[in-house]
């Protein structure tokens, strides 16, 4: 049976989507392929180059820094999915859009939990994305999978030479001070002194940003200000997320906001501080190879201090081989 994996999502729901994948992978019964936005289009490949994968951004949803999709590109893309005819959907947050996308795309079984146009509806028994993903399997196979988890091995991808040789020399961290969604995003005022604590314990730091980002960042440079050739940043070597993913498994320590690179972190099993409102702990909480220490808020991330993360940040340190497998 030919399937389609729909996560026409983020970088965080699309990297938690390949635990479908892995579960498939090993059935001889099931083709897999995927249907991604065009934005998290290279968190696939991580999980295979061989894996047969469509992408567009949908003409209804913006992605962070991007505006919406455009119809013709969407519709050509569903077009070409209608060719390669999929026997098959598991729509990961599915909404009547996606469903119906699905339908025109010619898929006569489209697995989703709600929204119009869906043929096989499924009720999680939790409320995490892997429950549901767990849902989707168990009614497309017939057989409950069991606990789901994402897991990635640098040698399934590749690492480009110039940035091999940046990161093998020294005791890596990587920051992600940034998200697509500001209101998740520790106080860049507290960075400081993570950066200073990080400085202490001898480590070079990659920071995850964009031009932009930055700019923003550079009052938050801390002992880095003094040491400009340890604090490098992701734009200017030009990382995609394959090199990203590679970075993150090279290093010590990863600190950073609810974001895609938080869940890469988690995959890749680097030991990491993640910054996570409490509400969304049970539903998206990374569950990779290992899974973070979480630095909760209830409201706001402000509520969190330096010392918050660094304490977290400290123990992963002291015993990384002891990194939690479960969210604390």
């Amino acid at each position: 049976m030919k399937v389609l994996i729909v996560t026409l999502d983020n970088v965080g729901d699309t990297i938690i989507s390949l635990a479908i994948h892995n579960a498939l992978r090993g059935n001889p019964a099931f083709t897999a392929g995927y249907w991604t936005k065009d934005y998290s289009r290279a968190v696939v490949p991580l999980a295979g180059a061989d894996i047969e994968h469509y992408h567009c951004d949908p003409f209804w949803d913006r992605s962070p820094g991007a505006g919406k999709g455009g119809k013709l590109a969407f519709f050509k893309t569903l077009l070409k999915i209608r060719r390669a005819r999929f026997d098959a959907a598991l729509i990961v947050h599915s909404n009547w859009r996606k469903n119906l996308a699905c339908l025109l795309a010619g898929i006569p079984r489209r697995y989703a939990l709600k929204g119009a146009f869906g043929t096989d509806y499924v009720a999680p028994a939790g409320s995490h994305v892997l429950d549901s993903c767990r849902a989707l399997l168990k009614a497309l196979t017939g057989a409950d999978p069991g606990e789901l988890t994402y897991p990635l091995s640098p040698s399934s991808y590749g690492e480009a030479p110039a940035t091999a040789e940046i990161l093998s020399k020294g005791r890596w961290a990587v920051a992600h001070p940034f998200s697509g969604n500001p209101s998740r995003n520790l106080p860049l005022a507290a960075w400081s002194d993570i950066l200073d604590f990080l400085a202490a314990q001898g480590l070079r730091v990659l920071v995850n940003a964009s031009p932009a980002e930055k700019e923003l960042f550079a009052p938050a440079r801390g002992a880095y200000a003094a040491r400009p050739g340890d604090l490098l940043f992701s734009c200017d070597l030009d990382l995609d997320i394959t090199n990203l993913a590679y970075a993150l498994s090279r290093a010590v320590l990863f600190i950073g906001n609810n974001s895609g690179p938080l869940h890469l972190a988690s995959a890749v099993g680097t030991p990491s501080v993640g910054i996570f409102q409490d509400s969304w702990i049970a539903r998206i909480a990374p569950r990779g190879k290992v899974f973070p220490a979480l630095a909760v808020f209830k409201d706001s991330p402000s509520e969190l201090s330096a010392a918050d993360i660094i304490e977290k940040a400290r123990g992963l340190l002291a015993a990384p081989a002891a990194a939690p497998r479960l969210p604390v």
